[in-house]
């Protein structure tokens, strides 16, 4: 029977890509961004209840993560499905990021569907509508109140006995941005958590070569954009966002760190 099934959605747009002119670059994109999709959907494929599935085009894509048919309501955890399609989509947006592209997005839950032609519900025009219009900064955003719901819920994962023995401010996969009061997955997560350097798939990823290969390319295109302020706002906030906050958690990467335990 076709109908909606609940799944998380998360719409993903490649940032400044429409002034690439050359084939290279354009051909480079599509490698890096395309390969990363599959290879997202192809990750623990044998999974016991969850599948998902990925639909990319020109440079955006949709990732969709879903519990099997047949699944028991018992066995379903949507906070922890959540979790594990946002923890997974950082992994690929890593990549993207190493590549010096900058992103938004949004993260959400609901209904949809799809099939071999295509996809269509609630939950995808509530992803998009996220990234188009309530996403203003570089961020892959979730509503208020998905990001309120998840990040209590992040939090009561992880003893706060670790944290007060640390004496320091965790790693989050959902963070607030406390200006604009907006919630937004931190895409550092794995490198912030786990270790500053790590291979995915062939290739090396390290938060400090990162931050400091984008912030060149904002320092570039703030020279660019200076005249048109819708942009270069943006920069200016990703500037900030990429400075203060790493400057902020070097200590505590180098000092071990914890996180919640995130598992396929």
């Amino acid at each position: 029977m076709k109908e909606y099934k609940d799944m998380v959605v998360i719409f993903v747009d490649l940032l400044g890509t429409q002034n690439n002119s050359r084939f290279e670059d354009k051909l480079f994109i599509h490698q890096v961004f395309h390969s990363e999709a599959r290879e997202n959907e192809s990750r623990n494929l044998n999974h016991v209840i969850y599948d998902r599935k990925v639909y990319s085009f020109s440079d955006c894509a949709y990732f969709f993560y879903f519990y099997k048919d047949g699944v028991e309501d018992s066995r379903k955890d949507y906070m922890k499905l959540i979790q594990i399609a946002m923890y997974n989509t950082t992994l690929s947006l890593l990549r993207i990021l190493n590549a010096g592209y900058l992103v938004r997005g949004g993260v959400t839950f609901g209904k949809a569907y799809f099939d071999e032609l295509g996809f269509f519900g609630p939950a995808v025009e509530d992803a998009y509508r996220l990234e188009s219009k309530y996403a203003k900064v570089p961020i892959v955003a979730l509503d208020s109140k998905l990001g309120e719901e998840f990040s209590v819920w992040e939090l009561s994962q992880t003893s706060m006995d670790i944290v007060d023995l640390l004496m320091t401010s965790r790693p989050m996969l959902v963070e607030k941005d406390m200006v604009e009061e907006k919630y937004f997955l931190n895409i550092f997560y794995q490198l912030e958590a786990f270790n500053p350097s790590i291979f995915l798939e062939t290739e090396e990823v390290d938060i400090r070569i990162i931050k400091q290969r984008l912030l060149e390319i904002i320092a570039r295109d703030k020279v660019k954009y200076k005249e048109k302020n819708e942009v270069y706002s943006k920069l200016v906030w990703m500037e900030k966002y990429l400075t203060t906050k790493h400057n902020r958690l070097r200590q505590e990467m180098y000092g071990g760190g914890f996180s919640t335990i995130v598992s396929e």
